[in-house]
Protein backbone atom coordinates (compact mmCIF):
# COMPACT_ATOMS: atom_id res chain seq x y z
CA UNK A 1 0.00 0.00 0.00
CA UNK A 2 1.21 3.05 -0.59
CA UNK A 3 0.83 6.83 0.76
CA UNK A 4 1.44 9.41 -1.61
CA UNK A 5 0.75 13.19 -0.66
CA UNK A 6 1.96 15.53 0.96
CA UNK A 7 4.75 13.74 2.54
CA UNK A 8 6.66 10.89 1.27
CA UNK A 9 6.24 7.89 3.74
CA UNK A 10 9.36 5.88 4.64
CA UNK A 11 10.35 2.77 2.24
CA UNK A 12 12.36 0.11 3.19
CA UNK A 13 16.00 0.32 3.02
CA UNK A 14 17.53 -0.42 -0.25
CA UNK A 15 18.73 -3.40 0.62
CA UNK A 16 16.06 -4.87 2.41
CA UNK A 17 14.33 -4.16 -0.89
CA UNK A 18 17.12 -6.29 -2.83
CA UNK A 19 16.87 -8.84 0.06
CA UNK A 20 12.83 -9.29 -0.97
CA UNK A 21 13.28 -8.69 -4.59
CA UNK A 22 16.26 -12.30 -4.68
CA UNK A 23 13.41 -13.71 -2.35
CA UNK A 24 10.54 -13.39 -4.56
CA UNK A 25 13.12 -14.60 -7.39
CA UNK A 26 13.62 -17.56 -6.07
CA UNK A 27 9.97 -18.40 -4.61
CA UNK A 28 9.26 -18.39 -8.26
CA UNK A 29 11.95 -20.53 -9.68
CA UNK A 30 10.62 -23.58 -7.09
CA UNK A 31 8.67 -26.04 -8.92
CA UNK A 32 4.88 -25.23 -7.54
CA UNK A 33 1.77 -27.47 -7.01
CA UNK A 34 -1.88 -27.43 -8.64
CA UNK A 35 -4.56 -28.53 -7.14
CA UNK A 36 -4.77 -31.25 -10.31
CA UNK A 37 -1.21 -32.24 -10.01
CA UNK A 38 -1.96 -32.57 -5.99
CA UNK A 39 -4.50 -34.95 -6.54
CA UNK A 40 -3.06 -36.89 -9.02
CA UNK A 41 -0.32 -37.40 -7.13
CA UNK A 42 -2.66 -38.55 -3.98
CA UNK A 43 -4.96 -40.72 -6.36
CA UNK A 44 -1.85 -42.29 -8.30
CA UNK A 45 0.31 -43.38 -5.12
CA UNK A 46 -0.57 -41.84 -1.71
CA UNK A 47 -0.87 -44.71 1.02
CA UNK A 48 -4.95 -44.21 0.98
CA UNK A 49 -4.58 -44.84 -2.35
CA UNK A 50 -2.89 -48.07 -1.87
CA UNK A 51 -5.08 -49.46 0.66
CA UNK A 52 -8.49 -48.82 -1.89
CA UNK A 53 -6.48 -50.76 -4.58
CA UNK A 54 -5.22 -53.32 -1.81
CA UNK A 55 -8.93 -54.25 -0.34
CA UNK A 56 -10.04 -54.18 -4.08
CA UNK A 57 -7.55 -57.03 -5.07
CA UNK A 58 -8.77 -58.95 -2.21
CA UNK A 59 -11.96 -59.02 -3.19
CA UNK A 60 -11.14 -60.13 -6.14
CA UNK A 61 -8.63 -62.56 -4.86
CA UNK A 62 -11.70 -64.22 -3.22
CA UNK A 63 -13.31 -65.20 -6.25
CA UNK A 64 -10.36 -67.26 -7.87
CA UNK A 65 -11.22 -70.73 -7.92
CA UNK A 66 -14.93 -70.43 -7.12
CA UNK A 67 -17.20 -72.62 -9.17
CA UNK A 68 -14.38 -74.80 -10.39
CA UNK A 69 -15.38 -78.55 -10.85
CA UNK A 70 -13.66 -80.70 -7.47
CA UNK A 71 -10.84 -82.39 -7.88
CA UNK A 72 -10.95 -86.04 -8.63
CA UNK A 73 -8.82 -88.53 -6.00
CA UNK A 74 -6.44 -91.33 -7.17
CA UNK A 75 -6.08 -94.27 -4.26
CA UNK A 76 -4.51 -97.45 -4.27
CA UNK A 77 -3.95 -100.29 -1.82
CA UNK A 78 -3.12 -103.64 -1.13
CA UNK A 79 -4.72 -106.61 0.36
CA UNK A 80 -2.46 -110.10 1.31
CA UNK A 81 -3.75 -112.94 2.74
CA UNK A 82 -1.93 -116.46 3.18
CA UNK A 83 -3.67 -119.54 2.18
CA UNK A 84 -4.02 -122.95 3.47
CA UNK A 85 -0.93 -124.47 1.80
CA UNK A 86 1.17 -121.54 3.00
CA UNK A 87 1.12 -119.49 0.10
CA UNK A 88 0.47 -115.78 -0.62
CA UNK A 89 -2.12 -114.01 -2.12
CA UNK A 90 -1.83 -110.69 -3.04
CA UNK A 91 -4.61 -107.78 -4.27
CA UNK A 92 -3.91 -104.17 -5.51
CA UNK A 93 -6.83 -102.30 -6.17
CA UNK A 94 -6.11 -98.89 -8.30
CA UNK A 95 -8.84 -96.72 -8.41
CA UNK A 96 -9.96 -92.77 -9.27
CA UNK A 97 -13.15 -91.23 -7.38
CA UNK A 98 -14.57 -88.46 -9.22
CA UNK A 99 -17.13 -86.43 -8.04
CA UNK A 100 -20.32 -85.50 -10.02
CA UNK A 101 -21.71 -82.26 -9.02
CA UNK A 102 -25.43 -82.25 -11.18
CA UNK A 103 -26.93 -79.62 -9.11
CA UNK A 104 -25.19 -76.83 -11.53
CA UNK A 105 -24.22 -75.14 -8.10
CA UNK A 106 -21.22 -74.26 -9.50
CA UNK A 107 -21.96 -72.28 -11.95
CA UNK A 108 -24.16 -69.74 -9.55
CA UNK A 109 -21.28 -69.92 -6.95
CA UNK A 110 -19.06 -68.99 -9.81
CA UNK A 111 -21.34 -66.02 -10.72
CA UNK A 112 -21.95 -65.15 -6.99
CA UNK A 113 -18.20 -64.82 -6.40
CA UNK A 114 -17.90 -62.60 -9.74
CA UNK A 115 -20.61 -59.94 -8.61
CA UNK A 116 -18.48 -60.39 -5.23
CA UNK A 117 -15.20 -58.96 -6.85
CA UNK A 118 -17.26 -56.19 -8.46
CA UNK A 119 -18.64 -55.18 -6.24
CA UNK A 120 -14.95 -54.81 -4.24
CA UNK A 121 -14.09 -52.63 -7.14
CA UNK A 122 -17.27 -50.28 -7.14
CA UNK A 123 -16.05 -49.99 -2.87
CA UNK A 124 -12.53 -49.21 -4.26
CA UNK A 125 -14.34 -46.38 -6.58
CA UNK A 126 -15.95 -45.06 -3.71
CA UNK A 127 -12.88 -44.74 -1.72
CA UNK A 128 -10.79 -42.97 -4.36
CA UNK A 129 -13.96 -40.73 -4.54
CA UNK A 130 -13.51 -40.28 -0.64
CA UNK A 131 -9.89 -39.64 -1.25
CA UNK A 132 -10.17 -37.26 -4.12
CA UNK A 133 -13.07 -35.59 -2.21
CA UNK A 134 -10.41 -35.07 1.04
CA UNK A 135 -7.21 -34.12 -1.36
CA UNK A 136 -9.35 -31.02 -2.68
CA UNK A 137 -10.39 -30.08 0.60
CA UNK A 138 -6.99 -30.44 1.97
CA UNK A 139 -5.09 -28.60 -0.90
CA UNK A 140 -8.05 -25.79 -0.82
CA UNK A 141 -7.65 -25.78 3.00
CA UNK A 142 -3.73 -25.30 2.61
CA UNK A 143 -3.63 -22.52 -0.22
CA UNK A 144 -6.52 -21.12 1.64
CA UNK A 145 -4.58 -20.92 4.63
CA UNK A 146 -1.28 -19.39 2.09
CA UNK A 147 -2.96 -16.51 1.04
CA UNK A 148 -4.05 -15.87 4.58
CA UNK A 149 -0.35 -15.60 5.59
CA UNK A 150 0.07 -13.68 2.45
CA UNK A 151 -2.58 -10.84 3.16
CA UNK A 152 -1.59 -10.66 6.71
CA UNK A 153 2.03 -9.96 6.04
CA UNK A 154 0.92 -7.37 3.19
CA UNK A 155 -1.28 -5.85 5.45
CA UNK A 156 1.39 -5.69 8.16
CA UNK A 157 4.40 -4.34 6.21
CA UNK A 158 1.52 -1.48 4.82
CA UNK A 159 1.28 -0.89 8.69
CA UNK A 160 4.56 -0.93 9.14
CA UNK A 161 5.17 1.70 7.20
CA UNK A 162 2.52 3.68 8.55
CA UNK A 163 3.77 3.53 11.52
CA UNK A 164 7.27 5.01 10.61
CA UNK A 165 5.25 7.61 9.09
CA UNK A 166 3.83 8.46 12.12
CA UNK A 167 6.46 8.43 14.51
CA UNK A 168 8.55 10.79 11.83
CA UNK A 169 5.36 13.23 12.05
CA UNK A 170 5.02 12.98 15.82
CA UNK A 171 8.68 13.66 16.02
CA UNK A 172 7.96 16.95 13.86
CA UNK A 173 5.33 17.89 16.04
CA UNK A 174 2.55 17.54 13.27
CA UNK A 175 1.11 13.89 14.99
CA UNK A 176 -0.42 13.91 18.09
CA UNK A 177 1.20 10.48 20.69
CA UNK A 178 -2.35 9.04 20.35
CA UNK A 179 -1.95 8.53 16.92
CA UNK A 180 1.09 6.52 17.32
CA UNK A 181 0.09 4.24 19.87
CA UNK A 182 -3.11 3.48 17.61
CA UNK A 183 -1.28 2.43 14.45
CA UNK A 184 1.25 0.72 16.79
CA UNK A 185 -1.87 -1.04 18.31
CA UNK A 186 -3.24 -2.21 15.12
CA UNK A 187 0.31 -3.20 14.00
CA UNK A 188 0.63 -5.27 16.96
CA UNK A 189 -3.01 -6.92 16.52
CA UNK A 190 -2.12 -7.60 12.79
CA UNK A 191 0.73 -9.52 13.53
CA UNK A 192 -0.74 -11.84 16.34
CA UNK A 193 -3.10 -12.87 13.33
CA UNK A 194 0.32 -13.09 11.27
CA UNK A 195 1.36 -15.47 13.86
CA UNK A 196 -1.87 -17.31 13.83
CA UNK A 197 -2.03 -17.64 9.99
CA UNK A 198 1.69 -18.98 9.64
CA UNK A 199 1.07 -21.93 12.50
CA UNK A 200 -2.77 -22.73 11.01
CA UNK A 201 -0.76 -22.96 7.26
CA UNK A 202 1.81 -25.37 8.68
CA UNK A 203 -1.44 -27.54 10.58
CA UNK A 204 -3.00 -27.23 6.64
CA UNK A 205 -0.13 -27.75 4.98
CA UNK A 206 1.00 -30.86 7.10
CA UNK A 207 -2.69 -32.28 6.28
CA UNK A 208 -2.17 -32.25 2.62
CA UNK A 209 1.40 -33.55 3.10
CA UNK A 210 -0.05 -36.62 4.98
CA UNK A 211 -2.26 -37.56 1.84
CA UNK A 212 0.88 -37.55 -0.58
CA UNK A 213 2.95 -40.93 -0.60
CA UNK A 214 6.03 -41.49 1.63
CA UNK A 215 9.50 -39.76 0.94
CA UNK A 216 7.78 -36.27 -0.52
CA UNK A 217 9.68 -34.29 1.72
CA UNK A 218 7.83 -30.36 2.00
CA UNK A 219 4.65 -29.76 0.42
CA UNK A 220 5.91 -27.42 -2.56
CA UNK A 221 4.11 -23.60 -2.70
CA UNK A 222 0.70 -24.23 -4.01
CA UNK A 223 -0.53 -22.31 -7.14
CA UNK A 224 -3.95 -21.46 -8.09
CA UNK A 225 -6.78 -18.88 -7.97
CA UNK A 226 -9.51 -19.86 -5.41
CA UNK A 227 -12.54 -19.19 -7.56
CA UNK A 228 -15.13 -21.24 -8.15
CA UNK A 229 -16.44 -20.97 -11.64
CA UNK A 230 -16.74 -24.54 -12.93
CA UNK A 231 -20.51 -25.22 -13.97
CA UNK A 232 -22.54 -27.09 -11.92
CA UNK A 233 -24.69 -29.83 -12.52
CA UNK A 234 -28.28 -29.53 -12.35
CA UNK A 235 -30.52 -31.26 -9.45
CA UNK A 236 -32.13 -33.28 -12.06
CA UNK A 237 -28.07 -34.57 -13.18
CA UNK A 238 -27.37 -35.19 -9.90
CA UNK A 239 -30.03 -37.02 -8.93
CA UNK A 240 -29.41 -39.22 -11.90
CA UNK A 241 -26.12 -39.80 -11.19
CA UNK A 242 -27.20 -41.66 -8.09
CA UNK A 243 -27.95 -44.97 -9.36
CA UNK A 244 -24.87 -45.29 -10.59
CA UNK A 245 -22.40 -43.85 -6.98
CA UNK A 246 -19.87 -46.33 -6.66
CA UNK A 247 -20.75 -47.51 -2.89
CA UNK A 248 -24.49 -47.29 -4.10
CA UNK A 249 -23.43 -49.72 -6.91
CA UNK A 250 -21.49 -52.08 -4.74
CA UNK A 251 -24.32 -52.77 -2.42
CA UNK A 252 -26.41 -53.52 -5.40
CA UNK A 253 -23.89 -55.99 -6.67
CA UNK A 254 -23.46 -57.55 -2.91
CA UNK A 255 -27.51 -58.36 -3.20
CA UNK A 256 -26.76 -59.40 -7.03
CA UNK A 257 -24.45 -62.10 -5.22
CA UNK A 258 -25.93 -62.98 -2.14
CA UNK A 259 -29.21 -63.83 -4.66
CA UNK A 260 -26.67 -66.29 -6.26
CA UNK A 261 -25.32 -68.00 -3.42
CA UNK A 262 -29.05 -68.33 -2.08
CA UNK A 263 -29.86 -69.89 -4.90
CA UNK A 264 -26.76 -72.29 -5.28
CA UNK A 265 -27.32 -72.86 -1.45
CA UNK A 266 -31.04 -74.03 -2.68
CA UNK A 267 -29.89 -76.83 -4.42
CA UNK A 268 -28.40 -78.83 -1.91
CA UNK A 269 -31.99 -80.97 -1.99
CA UNK A 270 -30.10 -82.62 -5.49
CA UNK A 271 -27.71 -85.24 -4.39
CA UNK A 272 -23.86 -84.98 -5.40
CA UNK A 273 -22.55 -88.52 -6.14
CA UNK A 274 -19.18 -89.97 -6.58
CA UNK A 275 -17.76 -92.30 -9.09
CA UNK A 276 -15.53 -94.64 -8.47
CA UNK A 277 -13.72 -96.57 -11.12
CA UNK A 278 -10.36 -98.73 -11.16
CA UNK A 279 -8.68 -101.78 -12.21
CA UNK A 280 -8.31 -105.09 -9.71
CA UNK A 281 -5.02 -107.05 -9.73
CA UNK A 282 -4.97 -110.40 -8.23
CA UNK A 283 -1.35 -111.79 -7.12
CA UNK A 284 1.29 -109.93 -9.10
CA UNK A 285 4.25 -110.81 -9.90
CA UNK A 286 3.00 -114.43 -9.37
CA UNK A 287 2.27 -117.30 -11.69
CA UNK A 288 -1.59 -117.24 -12.57
CA UNK A 289 -1.85 -113.21 -12.04
CA UNK A 290 -5.23 -112.27 -13.22
CA UNK A 291 -7.01 -108.70 -13.34
CA UNK A 292 -10.22 -107.13 -13.13
CA UNK A 293 -12.03 -103.93 -12.71
CA UNK A 294 -13.63 -102.52 -9.78
CA UNK A 295 -16.81 -99.73 -10.40
CA UNK A 296 -18.54 -97.94 -7.49
CA UNK A 297 -21.04 -95.13 -6.83
CA UNK A 298 -21.60 -93.21 -3.55
CA UNK A 299 -24.80 -91.44 -3.41
CA UNK A 300 -24.86 -89.27 -0.34
CA UNK A 301 -28.99 -88.61 0.94
CA UNK A 302 -29.66 -85.33 2.28
CA UNK A 303 -32.01 -85.40 4.23
CA UNK A 304 -31.20 -83.80 7.26
CA UNK A 305 -28.27 -81.40 6.12
CA UNK A 306 -28.82 -79.90 2.83
CA UNK A 307 -27.15 -76.13 3.10
CA UNK A 308 -29.92 -74.55 4.60
CA UNK A 309 -27.87 -72.84 6.98
CA UNK A 310 -26.24 -70.95 3.52
CA UNK A 311 -29.62 -70.27 2.30
CA UNK A 312 -30.55 -68.78 4.89
CA UNK A 313 -26.97 -66.74 5.54
CA UNK A 314 -27.17 -65.19 1.78
CA UNK A 315 -30.52 -64.13 2.14
CA UNK A 316 -29.94 -62.41 5.49
CA UNK A 317 -26.78 -60.72 3.41
CA UNK A 318 -29.16 -59.98 0.57
CA UNK A 319 -31.74 -58.38 2.18
CA UNK A 320 -28.97 -56.29 4.53
CA UNK A 321 -27.47 -54.93 1.03
CA UNK A 322 -30.76 -53.65 -0.42
CA UNK A 323 -31.02 -52.17 3.12
CA UNK A 324 -28.23 -50.28 3.06
CA UNK A 325 -28.55 -49.07 -0.57
CA UNK A 326 -31.77 -48.06 0.20
CA UNK A 327 -30.70 -46.22 3.16
CA UNK A 328 -27.62 -44.52 0.97
CA UNK A 329 -30.52 -43.47 -1.66
CA UNK A 330 -32.88 -42.12 0.69
CA UNK A 331 -30.29 -39.85 2.85
CA UNK A 332 -28.55 -38.57 -0.73
CA UNK A 333 -31.63 -37.96 -2.42
CA UNK A 334 -33.09 -35.86 1.11
CA UNK A 335 -29.73 -34.40 1.37
CA UNK A 336 -28.97 -33.47 -2.35
CA UNK A 337 -31.46 -30.19 -2.70
CA UNK A 338 -30.10 -28.66 0.81
CA UNK A 339 -26.10 -29.53 -0.55
CA UNK A 340 -27.36 -28.44 -3.81
CA UNK A 341 -28.86 -25.17 -2.56
CA UNK A 342 -25.39 -24.45 0.17
CA UNK A 343 -23.18 -24.72 -3.03
CA UNK A 344 -25.50 -22.43 -4.91
CA UNK A 345 -26.02 -20.07 -1.98
CA UNK A 346 -21.96 -19.70 -1.47
CA UNK A 347 -21.60 -19.21 -4.86
CA UNK A 348 -23.51 -15.80 -5.18
CA UNK A 349 -21.99 -14.80 -1.24
CA UNK A 350 -18.71 -14.95 -2.74
CA UNK A 351 -19.79 -13.54 -5.99
CA UNK A 352 -21.38 -10.32 -4.18
CA UNK A 353 -18.85 -10.40 -1.91
CA UNK A 354 -16.13 -9.74 -4.82
CA UNK A 355 -18.49 -7.06 -6.72
CA UNK A 356 -20.22 -4.99 -3.38
CA UNK A 357 -16.71 -5.59 -1.00
CA UNK A 358 -13.77 -6.22 -2.65
CA UNK A 359 -14.17 -3.72 -5.25
CA UNK A 360 -15.37 -1.11 -2.87
CA UNK A 361 -12.56 -1.74 -0.68
CA UNK A 362 -10.45 -0.47 -3.64
CA UNK A 363 -12.23 2.32 -4.18
CA UNK A 364 -12.27 3.42 -0.30
CA UNK A 365 -8.64 3.17 -0.23
CA UNK A 366 -8.10 5.44 -3.29
CA UNK A 367 -10.81 8.03 -1.63
CA UNK A 368 -8.83 7.72 1.67
CA UNK A 369 -5.16 8.48 0.08
CA UNK A 370 -6.65 11.21 -2.34
CA UNK A 371 -8.25 12.92 1.03
CA UNK A 372 -4.51 12.36 2.21
CA UNK A 373 -3.41 14.39 -1.10
CA UNK A 374 -6.12 16.94 -0.74
CA UNK A 375 -4.81 17.46 3.83
CA UNK A 376 -8.11 16.61 4.25
CA UNK A 377 -7.39 13.24 6.05
CA UNK A 378 -4.70 12.40 8.55
CA UNK A 379 -3.07 8.90 8.26
CA UNK A 380 -5.49 7.38 10.56
CA UNK A 381 -8.00 7.40 7.97
CA UNK A 382 -5.64 5.29 5.34
CA UNK A 383 -5.21 2.94 8.63
CA UNK A 384 -9.06 2.31 8.24
CA UNK A 385 -8.79 1.87 4.70
CA UNK A 386 -6.07 -0.58 5.13
CA UNK A 387 -7.99 -2.40 7.45
CA UNK A 388 -11.08 -2.55 5.73
CA UNK A 389 -9.29 -4.01 2.42
CA UNK A 390 -7.61 -6.78 4.64
CA UNK A 391 -10.96 -7.67 6.18
CA UNK A 392 -12.29 -7.94 3.08
CA UNK A 393 -9.36 -9.89 1.54
CA UNK A 394 -9.40 -12.69 4.17
CA UNK A 395 -13.11 -12.79 4.13
CA UNK A 396 -13.32 -13.36 0.16
CA UNK A 397 -10.48 -16.53 0.82
CA UNK A 398 -12.72 -17.67 3.54
CA UNK A 399 -15.91 -17.46 1.40
CA UNK A 400 -13.86 -19.13 -1.63
CA UNK A 401 -12.63 -21.94 0.35
CA UNK A 402 -16.25 -22.72 1.88
CA UNK A 403 -17.49 -22.44 -1.25
CA UNK A 404 -14.83 -25.06 -3.02
CA UNK A 405 -15.56 -27.39 -0.10
CA UNK A 406 -19.59 -27.61 -0.33
CA UNK A 407 -18.71 -27.92 -3.95
CA UNK A 408 -17.07 -31.29 -3.35
CA UNK A 409 -18.97 -32.37 -0.68
CA UNK A 410 -22.03 -31.95 -3.17
CA UNK A 411 -20.42 -34.04 -5.84
CA UNK A 412 -19.31 -36.55 -3.05
CA UNK A 413 -22.87 -36.96 -2.27
CA UNK A 414 -24.00 -37.52 -5.98
CA UNK A 415 -21.41 -39.83 -6.81
CA UNK A 416 -20.20 -37.11 -9.40
CA UNK A 417 -16.24 -36.99 -9.32
CA UNK A 418 -15.06 -33.58 -11.52
CA UNK A 419 -11.39 -33.34 -12.77
CA UNK A 420 -9.51 -30.78 -10.65
CA UNK A 421 -8.86 -27.48 -12.50
CA UNK A 422 -6.40 -25.27 -11.29
CA UNK A 423 -7.07 -22.29 -8.59
CA UNK A 424 -5.46 -19.39 -7.27
CA UNK A 425 -6.78 -16.30 -5.08
CA UNK A 426 -6.78 -12.99 -6.87
CA UNK A 427 -5.28 -10.40 -4.62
Amino acid sequence: MHFPGRRPLPDTPRGSTVLLLLASLTAAAQPVLTERQFVERVLASGLDARVAEGEAAFGRAEAVGVGRWPNPSLEWQRESARLEGGERETQDIVAASVPLVLSGRLGLEAESAEQGARAAEARRDQARLRLWNEATRAFAAALGAQERRAILADSLAAMKRLEVAIAAREKAGEAAGYDHLRVSIEASMVEDLLRGAVLDERKHEAEALRLLPPGSGELPPLQGPLVVDRPLPTREELLSALEARPDVRAWELEARSAELARRAAARGWIPEPTLNAGAQLLGVGQPGASTGYVVGLALPLPLFQHRQGEAARAEARRELAEAWRAALLHAARVRLAAAHDEVTGRRERLALHRSSVLERTGELRRIAEAAWRGGSADLLVLMDAERASREARLAAVELSVSAIEAEVDLLLLAGVPMDAEPRSTAR
